[in-house]
């Protein structure tokens, strides 16, 4: 007999997602607040033109490559809690260190060094809901949503915590006492995340065998679904992967989405005191409205996913919009009113993280287990690749043209072929209700 899972202890829920968004609170400003730091000071102290700005803001998202992969594969075999900890230790570090660069060269390096940390926290943070959140009633879509919410927060929060740190005490300041609050989450990980639920000596014995049932139950529809492929080997399965569609599909999508959210985000701060030619503290506060309309926007995407169960069309709609809306604010800006500029900037926030919630539950919907990590990791190549085109793209772009308006249609036209290469991916993915049978593959 199926067991309502409005009667399962909610444990889970309690311990696992608290930690995780405080941890990715301070992943998402530790990589970012360099959007805030740019215009707020940093980029003339060191001597920056656009192009080298860009180049900073960037080159984060290379050092992200190399410990993707593995974190996925450690996290799909349950060794992942102690690796993710030294990472956030690590970025934790060179954080603090960033407040003692003296050239724009060492700043390049340091943030190489972060990302290169940070590379292993999303696909592992990612893998660890697949065990711990079935699909069934959008449950991952609501896990994946918490998670993501951390980074609308941060991201909220960034703007005003950076523009008035850097207002009194300065830009080297802020990387320093984010990088020690960075240290706070990485204690929290280390306590309270588990690999596995049946590492989890607070989780009830009911709520166990949930999770493990329901889980089980549809990754044998997503064997169905992939094809019934057997993976047997312990190495990184890298042939499958590479002759899977669906696996180039999600690939592409994340490269495309990640130079647009990133090209517009890490530049917004930079476009709205251009926009208003106020101090950095004002666009500091300025930007939370943009960043709050993506928090509506994410929440309303994850609804509608939950409510429209077609995981193709609510991951490939968001990007489409994105452009939309990107292409319109482009073509008006420079016509219109300092408010009327920032309110499009809304508009197009709106979109930005729009396909998370679905996007972030396909794989476990469409491959098999054993393929579900290092497929994760893949995407987080795909998407580290993106976020240093996306804002190094930008910042060639002004230089070369002196206006961001030429970088965003470039953002705009890697968006339409992101949401375009979603209709690879199988129409019918989800498990119903009931967690027992998922559509074919259409």
């Amino acid at each position: 007999m199926e067991t309502s899972t409005k009667k399962i202890p909610g444990a889970r829920w309690m311990y696992i997602l608290p930690v995780c968004f405080i941890t990715t609170f301070f992943y998402f400003m530790d990589r970012q607040i360099i959007s805030i730091a740019l215009p707020g000071g940093l980029q003339k102290g060191l001597a920056l033109n656009s192009t080298m700005a860009g180049l900073v803001a960037g080159v984060f998202s290379i050092g992200v490559l190399f410990l993707s992969v593995p974190a996925g594969q450690l996290a799909q075999k349950g060794k992942v809690k102690k690796f993710v900890s030294l990472c956030i230790a690590g970025w934790s570090i060179f954080t603090i260190l960033t407040g003692f660069v003296q050239t724009g060269w060492q700043l390049v390096a340091v943030r190489f060094v972060i990302g290169f940390f940070e590379g292993a926290f999303s696909p592992a943070i990612t893998t660890i809901f697949t065990f711990w959140f079935p699909d069934k009633d959008g449950e991952r879509n609501r896990a994946n949503s918490t998670y993501f919410t951390a980074i609308s927060i941060a991201a909220v929060s960034m703007g005003p915590i950076g523009g008035t740190l850097i207002q009194f005490y300065g830009w080297r300041s802020l990387f320093i006492i984010l990088g020690l609050l960075s240290l706070v989450g990485c204690a929290l990980w280390q306590f309270f995340i588990f690999d596995r639920p049946e590492q989890a000596k607070w989780l009830s014995k009911e709520e166990r065998e949930y999770i493990e049932t329901t889980i089980q139950q549809e990754r044998e529809e997503a064997k169905k679904v992939a094809g019934n492929v057997e993976v047997k080997s312990e190495k990184l399965p890298l042939g499958i992967l590479l002759r899977n569609k669906y696996v180039w599909s999600l690939c592409i999508v994340g490269f495309t989405v990640n130079i647009g959210q990133f090209g517009y985000t890490i530049w917004m701060p930079t476009m709205i005191k251009a926009i208003t030619k106020t101090n950095i503290l004002n666009v500091g506060f300025i930007s939370i409205v943009p960043n709050i309309f993506t928090v509506i926007g994410l929440w309303a995407w994850t609804y509608i996913a939950t409510k429209v169960k077609n995981r193709r069309l609510t991951t490939g709609l968001p990007l489409i919009m994105f452009a939309a809306s990107l292409l319109i604010a482009n073509f008006a800006g420079g016509t219109l009113t300092p408010v009327a500029e920032i309110g499009l900037l809304c508009l197009v926030s709106i979109f930005v993280q729009g396909h998370m919630p679905s996007y972030y539950s396909i794989p476990s919907l469409v491959l098999v287990k054993e393929l579900d990590g290092p497929a994760r990791g893949m995407m987080a190549v795909a998407m580290g690749l993106g976020s240093f085109v996306g804002p190094y793209a930008v910042g060639y772009f002004i230089t070369l043209t002196g206006s961001s308006k030429a970088g965003m249609y470039f953002l705009t036209a890697m968006l339409i072929i992101g949401g375009l290469s979603t209709l690879i991916l199988p129409k019918n993915m989800v498990a119903n209700p009931s967690g027992s049978k998922q559509g074919e593959a259409s």
